[in-house]
């Protein structure tokens, strides 16, 4: 798989490099090739362009580019270094990716793993998470290559259509790294039922429940070629679930599916794949339907 990296430059943000160090590390079959790109925002040009020359700020930028990459162990990457100049850093990012033929970008967020920032994706990942052009990788910006976990790669799923593009590339990745897949399948819990109705009758219903969307899970499995994957169904709030079974299983990474909401929709209902691109202490990949 071929995978770009946004890369910045802020120490306190290196976790998409560290994780693309990790995806160097253990991928087992086929090739993993890394392109590291930094770009040098419109923006921040005009405020440096009067003190230096364009061809100064860009030798600058790929030197710490270079220093980053090195320190971080990713040697096999240098070569493939690119700074690029743009109006903003999402947009230049989508260029490149396409440019490149990428099968996925990877990039960091705002807030580090733990903490309860207000401020959790960033301008430039939130922005890249909702337009999602391509499969996107949102790692936490204290993400550490040592830290990531040996367990399987997580496929989160609705058990809708618009999670078999995210079936496939899961797929992929494990079969990249020599891990088993684990489809996880979580059926929202309704808060106002949990006031309401006794302990034991909840019970009973999210039993039956759970029968009945284990064979929803194993017929979806058929579907997308997934029969021998293990799956586990829960139930809750999909977001802490999901969080949760990533942490128990030492997932690397979890991989979603997308509905693509527009602004309005995002009003009225949420979207498990960016809640969890904002929260989650692992990698979460974000997969278009199409």
């Amino acid at each position: 798989m071929k995978w770009l990296i946004g890369v910045d430059l802020r120490e306190t943000a290196t976790g998409a490099i560290e994780f693309a160090k990790w995806m160097a590390e253990n991928t087992t079959t086929g090739a993993t090739e890394l392109v590291p790109v930094h770009v040098l925002e419109e923006s921040y040009l005009l405020q440096v362009l009067r003190h230096e020359h364009m061809n100064q700020v860009e030798a600058k930028a790929e030197q710490d580019v270079r220093a980053l990459v090195e320190r971080v162990g990713l040697t096999s990457a240098l070569e493939n270094v690119r700074i690029t100049r743009g109006i903003s850093v999402e947009e230049s990012l989508v260029r490149e990716f396409d440019a490149a033929r990428a099968h996925a970008l990877l990039i960091g967020r705002e807030a580090p793993a733990g903490e309860r920032n207000i401020v959790r994706l960033g301008r430039v990942a939130r922005r890249i998470v909702r337009r999602l052009p391509c499969p996107v990788v949102v790692a936490p910006p204290n993400l550490k290559a040592s830290d990531v976990g040996a367990g399987p790669v997580i496929l989160a799923s609705d058990l809708s259509e618009t999670c078999g593009p995210a079936a496939r590339f899961a797929a992929r990745f494990a079969a990249s790294i020599g891990r088993p897949l684990v489809l996880a399948h979580v059926v929202p819990s309704e808060a106002d039922m949990l006031r309401y109705v006794p302990t034991t009758t909840i019970d009973q219903f999210y039993s039956q429940v759970g029968l009945d969307r284990q064979r929803d899970v194993e017929a979806w499995q058929r579907s997308h070629g997934l029969e021998g994957a293990s799956a586990i169904i829960a139930h809750g709030d999909p977001v802490a679930r999901l969080s949760a079974i990533a942490e128990v299983e030492g997932a690397p990474i979890v991989v979603c599916g997308s509905r693509l909401l527009g602004t309005v929709e995002r009003v009225f209902v949420t979207s498990v794949a960016t809640d969890l691109s904002c929260w989650a202490g692992v990698a979460i990949a974000i997969v278009p339907p199409t």
